[in-house]
């Protein structure tokens, strides 16, 4: 006996936060890091305090292969995420990155 059996192709859960970082870097050609909110979720392992007068932000850092990396960081409350340039955000990456992170980067 042979069963006609059917498939189907189920597409890739995408990921909205992903396409949200790709269509910034899209949009700003030239641009190597970016600061952005976290969303709700975003990180495995709960973020904590913050610390007076700060909140958690992610940098995120375009690769050169067009991969990305994201790091949680405090900032301070009035840096606002669209005036962050890049020197500023190389700063704050060189600092907090790991060094296989920086290696990426390179």
């Amino acid at each position: 006996m042979v069963r006609n059996l059917k498939g189907r192709l189920i597409a890739p859960a995408v990921d909205p936060i992903a396409q949200a970082d790709i269509a910034w870097f899209e949009a700003h050609e030239g641009r190597v890091f970016r600061l952005r909110d976290p969303a709700p979720l975003e990180f495995k392992d709960p973020l904590g305090d913050p610390g007076d007068g700060f909140s958690w932000r992610v940098l995120v850092a375009r690769l050169a292969d067009g991969g990305r990396l994201k790091l949680p960081v405090s900032l301070a409350w009035d840096l606002h995420n669209d005036h962050a340039k890049d020197t500023h955000l190389k700063m704050i990456f060189d600092q907090v990155a790991p060094e296989k992170a920086k290696a990426l980067l390179r």
